[in-house]
């Protein structure tokens, strides 16, 4: 975007929409009005409502900065540093992946099972610690172990931890997943995997392909490998009647079916998101 300095608050606004709208962004006035918003440091209704004010030079510049990151395809809550997941404000950046109204959904799935008052439950992948976290402070007196092999992203899950309050009991674990990281037999184990096939990943659109970590993202060819390695490993680390629930992709419940009953499971169960897809499948031990 040109030099905004010396516009007002609605041309500026009226420029960034044009510019994100020729960059092919899906909601160009709302992400205008949301990077302006936090650029202004007042709520969007803050913004319309200074449209005829003239913008300070230096915020100016930034806003124009932001905007030409998204207008390159940043994701929206890189660039804001924040988004809004089961009621909570988790900080993101690019080391994590951006948590989806679909794991959510998988919260909500661990919360409505029958767990021990003081169940120990582990989180593989945790990224922003999305999951973790969401848990602790939705149940007090629960203990959780978040396990990533990304040093980056437990950086950002220790932040979000702190943030939330929630930090005393969640223990931060640099592992693999396929690497034994518990001392005791766990309750339950709640993940979101890699689950996109590489030929898929190269289709995702510009946020996600080019701004959020591959890791997080793909599995491999097939989008299964990372169930196959998840499955054995969970059994093994379960208690008996242990419960596990793991988010799917939209091609996964079939594969994942199987390997869980290859791997012990039983009481198999998979529920659709709100767009019906099968999307959550828990399994007890």
């Amino acid at each position: 975007m040109t030099d905004p300095a010396g516009l007002t608050v609605g041309a500026i606004l009226e420029r960034s929409t044009r510019a994100l709208v020729e960059a092919g962004v899906s909601a160009p006035r709302a992400d205008a009005l949301a990077i302006a918003s936090h650029v202004l440091g007042v709520d969007r209704g803050g913004v319309i409502a200074r449209l005829p004010d003239p913008v300070p030079p230096a915020l100016a510049r930034r806003l124009g900065d932001l905007i030409d990151a998204r207008a390159r395809r940043q994701p929206l809550q890189q660039i804001l540093g924040r988004v809004e997941f089961h009621g909570l404000t988790l900080a993101v950046d690019a080391a994590v992946l951006i948590p989806r109204p679909e794991t959510e959904e998988l919260v909500d799935a661990v919360l409505a099972e029958p767990l021990p008052e003081r169940a120990r439950v582990a989180d593989w992948g945790t990224g922003s610690g999305c999951i973790a976290i969401a848990l602790a402070v939705a149940r007090p007196s629960w203990s959780l172990i978040a396990v990533d092999v990304s040093p980056a992203a437990l950086e950002v899950a220790a932040r979000n931890a702190r943030e939330r309050g929630v930090a005393d009991r969640i223990r931060l674990v640099a592992a693999d997943f396929r690497v034994p990281h518990a001392t005791e037999p766990l309750d339950a184990i709640v993940s979101n995997p890699p689950y996109v096939a590489e030929e898929e990943w190269r289709a995702l659109a510009p946020e996600v392909r080019d701004h959020e970590p591959k890791l997080a993202l793909v599995s491999g060819p097939r989008g299964d490998e990372a169930y196959a390695a998840l499955l054995p490993r969970a059994f093994a680390g379960l208690a008996p009647g242990g419960l596990l629930a793991l988010e799917l992709g939209w091609t996964s419940e079939g594969a994942v079916r199987t390997l869980a009953a290859a791997s012990g499971f039983r009481e198999i169960g998979v529920r659709p998101d709100l767009q019906g897809i099968p999307r959550i499948l828990t399994a007890r031990r």
